[in-house]
C-alpha cells in the first residue's frame, strides 16, 4: 500500500529519534530516503543535520544503517516538519 511519506519523531533512552514509521520493512524507513526526498548528497544531508541540532552519528556498513539522533523534542520536531512538508510538496510515494 502507498503512502504519502511522513517522518515521526519518539523518544528513547533520553534521545529523539526520527524515521517514517508507515512501512519500517520498507524503503521509506531507510535513512537515505529523506535524503533523496530533499535532492540532497550525502554530504549535504550530513549537514543539514547539524543545522537542526542532530548528533550521535554513527554508521554500520553491513546493513547500510546511518543512525543519529536529537537532544531535543523541539529539533527533531522541526526536521520532521522540514522533510515532511518537501515530501508533502513534491508529493513523495512510498510503498
Amino acid at each position: 500500500m502507498k503512502h504519502i511519506f511522513q517522518l515521526s519523531y519518539w523518544e528513547l533512552n533520553n534521545h529523539w529519534h526520527v524515521n517514517d514509521i508507515h512501512n519500517l520493512a520498507g524503503r521509506s524507513a531507510k535513512w537515505y530516503a529523506p535524503m533523496r526526498i530533499l535532492n540532497l548528497s550525502i554530504d549535504e544531508y550530513i549537514q543539514l543535520l547539524l543545522t537542526f541540532n542532530a548528533k550521535r552519528f554513527s554508521y554500520y556498513e553491513p546493513t547500510d544503517y546511518l543512525g543519529f539522533s536529537f537532544d531535543r523534542e523541539v529539533d527533531a520536531k522541526k526536521f520532521c516538519a522540514y522533510v515532511n512538508k518537501i515530501a508533502k510538496q513534491k508529493n513523495f510515494y512510498c510503498e
